[in-house]
């Protein structure tokens, strides 16, 4: 797995829960003949009830559909750190924000830390990234761009086609051998070209019988609102039925330039739902599909209007279920039965074992969270009680902390909100100060408080003085 180690007090987390454990010990499957490939798709923003699988009876993803159709759909997935760069450095590090230390936006994922990049390479693995990285400590001067170098700062990532943030999906372009920015000829729109990419990236490893894990990550449907006309066309924004919560809360003009929101959103989660159908097809005609785990998930929703001001109407970085609830899909033809609807929690912190896991590699006893694969097999994993919310803080200060069991979502910091999921779905009855429900609050107190001890998280005498407040 290389030489790295990771920081002294990182290594004296506790090993409940995160145990090393081997694929093979708890699957007895041939892996080590024919290890699987391993796909991460991971679009930007897309929250985890906007496909039709999910429920939503608007969005066309047929391609989504149907990879949860071929394998397993979790409901209850949520990002533990809805905001693009922590949850990106617990996607590669199976640590929580305040562990790896990229507890907001623009910050540098030290080195030192041990990826699932470098795991999968340490084993054999070919290894590759195309897209935003936003690891690499900082938004690029000028935008878009950011060139991220080689060697320590790509972990583990041997081909590299990343940067550290664009989002400018029309003009698609590359950084060359001089580190300049230069246009790709041929495309016009940064998916089509990131999925060949990848599909190049396959067949040239199946071709040398080389296993490989890769990460696509495509921007949409993260602002800006550049879409192509053919899948605007898709939706008139007139017709959009709006959530109650957000229905009659504004004004007219207000509500009008929100459904233009929901056109373009919706829009973007169906033009990556065609690269997901465009990415199947490519791996069946490879010959590699039926061996080939994908995850598909995201970094955090978007607020759509919802607990938004009227203007800024998108957003993410909140204890709402419209922003940390993500999508969660497993597919493994060969070895993961179809069908599958599983309604356990899942945290982002979950995702990297799980992968590791399904893919027969060791997980690291510092990773801090439950791998998922027995699930994936029709099993059940004993996860916490609840997911452990919250960005900021890795210092003991400036941040926030929450929980979500799947019914109440619980913040007692400057969000101050008590939500009943079962039914309050919209969240639009806050509970916090009401007298009937002082014992959910004292249960969901008592919670984060041993989750902030369990994870040893510097702000839990702050956690400890909110739940007692």
């Amino acid at each position: 797995m290389g030489n790295k180690t990771n920081r002294r007090r990182f290594l004296q987390l506790m090993a409940a829960g995160s145990t090393a454990v081997s694929f093979n010990a708890l699957f007895a499957r041939d892996i080590d003949r024919n290890p699987p490939n391993v796909l991460i798709i991971q679009p930007d923003q897309h929250r985890g009830t906007i496909m039709r699988c999910a429920g939503d009876e608007i969005v066309q993803t047929p391609h989504l559909d149907r990879l949860a159709d071929d394998g397993i759909r979790f409901t209850h997935c949520a990002s533990s750190s809805p905001l693009c760069s922590p949850f990106r450095g617990t996607m590669q590090t199976g640590l929580y924000p305040h562990t790896h230390g990229v507890d907001k936006n623009n910050v540098l994922l030290d080195p030192n830390f041990t990826t699932i990049a470098e795991i999968f390479a340490g084993h054999g693995y070919a290894t590759g990234y195309i897209g935003k990285w936003h690891l690499d400590g900082g938004i690029p001067h000028p935008q878009p761009g950011g060139y991220v170098p080689p060697g320590s700062r790509r972990q583990g990532y041997q081909e590299w086609y990343g940067y550290e943030k664009s989002h400018e999906y029309f003009k698609v372009w590359k950084y060359n051998k001089k580190r300049k920015q230069v246009r790709v000829p041929g495309y016009e729109w940064e998916p089509t070209w990131q999925t060949d990419i990848f599909l190049d990236f396959a067949r040239r490893h199946r071709d040398e019988g080389k296993p490989w894990m890769y990460y696509l990550a495509y921007g949409p449907p993260h602002p800006p609102e550049e879409c192509l006309k053919k899948y605007l066309d898709l939706y008139n924004s007139d017709s959009f039925a709006l959530p109650p919560d957000v229905a009659t809360r504004f004004s007219p003009d207000v509500t009008n330039k929100l459904r233009k929101h929901y056109q373009m959103y919706y829009a973007l989660v169906t033009a990556i739902d065609v690269e997901i159908g465009r990415i199947v097809e490519g791996l069946e005609n490879l010959g590699v599909d039926e061996n080939t785990i994908i995850l598909y998930t995201s970094d955090h929703g978007d607020k759509l209007g919802s607990h938004c001001q009227p203007n800024k109407l998108r957003g993410k970085a909140a204890p709402f279920a419209t922003a940390f609830r993500i999508p969660m899909i497993v597919r493994w033809p060969k070895e993961i039965a179809s069908h599958q609807v599983n309604h356990q929690l899942v945290s982002s912190v979950d995702l990297a074992p799980t992968i590791l896991e399904l893919a027969g590699l060791p997980v690291p006893e510092v990773m801090q969270g439950a791998g998922m694969a027995k699930s994936c097999f029709g099993k059940r994993v004993e996860t916490s009680e609840a997911v452990y919310l919250g960005l900021g803080g890795a210092k003991g200060k400036n941040g926030w902390r929450a929980v979500w069991d799947g019914r109440f979502v619980y913040c007692p910091f400057h969000f101050n909100i008590l939500y009943d999921h079962k039914d309050d779905p919209y969240e639009m009855k806050n509970l916090i100060d009401s007298a009937a429900f002082a014992s959910e609050r004292k249960r969901l107190g008592d919670l984060m408080v041993t989750l902030a001890e369990k994870t040893r998280d510097p702000m839990l005498a702050e956690v400890k003085k909110a739940c007692e407040g």
